[in-house]
């Protein structure tokens, strides 16, 4: 039971508190609210996926790129 500051408005809570006495705000012992966890979540996975979809991409590029080349340059019948 040690009291910490709200991450909202600075009042003194318990780490347990649901609410916070002075403002009202949710879970006020938590570094974060969960709207900007969530929020670091989504970002990250944009990220990674962003990534893969540029590497997947680029190996796929590699893989057909010279297959088109031969193709294109090889004269119509």
């Amino acid at each position: 039971m040690s009291l910490v500051p709200c991450r909202a408005c600075g009042h003194k809570v318990d780490t347990s508190a649901e609410a916070c006495p002075g403002c009202g705000a949710t879970n006020p012992g938590r570094k974060m609210s969960r709207q900007q966890h969530d929020l670091i979540v989504l970002l990250i996975q944009l990220i990674v996926g962003t990534a893969l979809l540029v590497g997947g991409g680029t190996l796929a590029w590699n893989a057909v790129g010279p297959i088109v080349k031969n193709q294109l340059s090889k004269p119509a019948n």
